[in-house]
């Protein structure tokens, strides 16, 4: 078995580990430490009685042709956008005469019934899942796809790839265990395992709430014999460190009256008794969020304390100066992340309006225009600039050029936000990582990052979206009662401190 000198030691190891075991594999190392290389490397150095399907997200089937070019100099084929003729490759391939021993789909063309009459009857000799924590909802109809496709797929390796193997709970690895040991896991055991590794309660509608986890290490023991689980620091000692920068911000007047008026209609939205979760109290706190972050998506005419300080930070680092690069002989490379697409494509007017050459990505950007982007920022010294929202832009790409990255707003969840760091630190970046978040003082970014930073520690065993939301709103209304006590009693002739 020769295997190719580009990989690292730890990665010919894994491979070597995953070849000469007939089992199935999980491989959860964390996010940057390339198990791309470690599953393309599987896939050439054993011997296979088909071809290799790879299922991705739709966002990474271009990212996935493109490292198999580079690592194996083959060609793929790759699922049509049109969902009618999603499949249509497979057959042009044999009326060419030239079948490719990869294929690239994505996990949505489980959900339809026509696709899996074709995949059913196609024999592949190995399957790799990237970013398989898409399948952790047993209830979604592309999971059940997968399952249903799966089981006519028997004889085929299956090797599993994800950085974020428990997004929420154990009960989100359950579906993946399924998969790769079905001898030992079956999905009509799930609350079995529920009950072995979660905390809970149950609803009153039928199902169960989880409330945490319990003998993660238990789980780990179990599940090692199939299990790869490396961490950069582990296998990376000299990948170089990422480090923080909070910037308090001050509003302007207009800005600071825009928002207190529009949380203050938040705060008596939640006390007339109406849910967190309900349509009118979301809509509001997107709307808050906008407006703390830059007043003019909403058509609000005020200044942005948020984007005022990323020009200056630009400036700061030379860049749109005309020197492209830095005293060191770096290129001057900045990332700009937002949760917001709107806010992503007026701050790319801005940058234009400034003479930067810039890129964007998001979800309204196609996927060969996003990897044409990235190939931009990647190589082209010109290109200073890389803005795109977190849930687009933190998955599927490297964007090492830069060791700088903005948050302009983060999401609730910190694992998404690690997620999009890691675009930055990961192999081939040579530099510290410098994360700058922008907070406003006095506004919801001061109980995010509060809630954030605490909330850090458990991410990796147990967190979600809704959790952070629901603590992020009541320290506001916290917050907002205090001050409310605080005008009263300065009214009152005795302020109180």
């Amino acid at each position: 078995m020769e295997l190719p000198n580009d990989l690292y030691p730890y990665q010919k190891e894994d491979v070597v580990r995953i070849l000469t075991d007939n089992d199935n594999w999980l491989l959860l190392s964390e996010m940057g430490t390339g198990k791309t290389p470690i599953a393309l490397g599987v896939s050439e150095l054993g011997t296979w009685p088909g071809k290799t399907l790879i299922v991705c997200p739709k966002t990474l089937q271009l990212e996935w042709a493109r490292q198999i070019r580079e690592w194996c100099g083959i060609e793929p084929s790759v699922a049509k956008r049109s969902a009618y003729k999603k499949l249509q490759t497979l057959f042009d391939e044999y009326f060419k005469g030239t079948p490719a021993p990869y294929f690239i789909t994505n996990y949505e063309t489980f959900r339809v019934e026509r696709h899996l009459d074709i995949l059913r009857g196609y024999p592949f000799g190995l399957i790799i899942m990237d970013e398989a924590h898409q399948l952790r909802n047993i209830r979604t109809k592309q999971t059940r796809g997968m399952l249903d496709f799966l089981s006519t797929q028997q004889r085929a390796k299956k090797v599993i790839l994800t950085g974020s193997p428990i997004v929420n709970n154990p009960a989100d690895l359950h579906t993946l265990l399924c998969i790769v040991r079905p001898d030992l896991y079956s999905t009509r055991q799930r609350q079995q395992f529920i009950d072995q590794y979660c905390y809970y309660k149950r609803r009153r509608g039928g199902g169960v709430k989880v409330l945490g986890v319990r003998n993660m290490e238990g789980l780990r023991r179990e599940t090692e014999d199939f299990t790869i689980r490396r961490s950069k620091a582990e296998v990376l000692p000299f990948l170089p460190e990422k480090y923080y920068r909070r910037v308090i911000l001050e509003m302007d007047d207009d800005q600071r009256g825009a928002y207190d008026n529009m949380r203050k209609d938040l705060m008596v939205l939640l006390d007339s008794g109406e849910p967190i979760w309900a349509a009118s109290v979301l809509a509001q706190l997107t709307r808050l969020r906008q407006l703390n972050l830059e007043p003019s998506i909403l058509g609000v005419n005020a200044s942005s304390s948020k984007t005022d300080f990323l020009f200056e930070f630009m400036e700061e680092m030379g860049i749109g100066d005309g020197d492209m690069y830095s005293d060191n002989g770096e290129q001057k490379k900045l990332v700009v992340f937002s949760c917001f697409e709107t806010y992503i494509n007026q701050l790319s007017q801005k940058l234009r309006g400034r003479g930067i050459n810039h890129v964007v990505i998001s979800g309204k950007i196609a996927n060969y225009d996003r990897a044409q982007a990235v190939e931009l920022f990647q190589n082209d010294p010109s290109v200073q600039v890389v803005a795109g929202t977190v849930q687009t832009m933190g998955v599927g790409v490297t964007l090492t050029a830069a060791s700088n990255c903005v948050f302009m707003d983060r999401w609730w969840n910190p694992a998404v936000n690690n997620q999009a760091i890691d675009r930055l630190h990961r192999i081939g970046q040579r530099n510290g990582v410098q994360i700058v978040l922008p907070i406003n003082d006095k506004s919801i970014d001061d109980s995010l990052d509060k809630i954030l930073t605490d909330k850090a520690r458990l991410s990796k065993e147990y967190l979600n979206d809704q959790e952070v939301m629901r603590e992020v709103v009541e320290d506001m209304r916290e917050q907002f009662r205090m001050e409310d006590h605080f005008i009263e009693e300065e009214s009152d002739g005795v302020p109180s401190y």
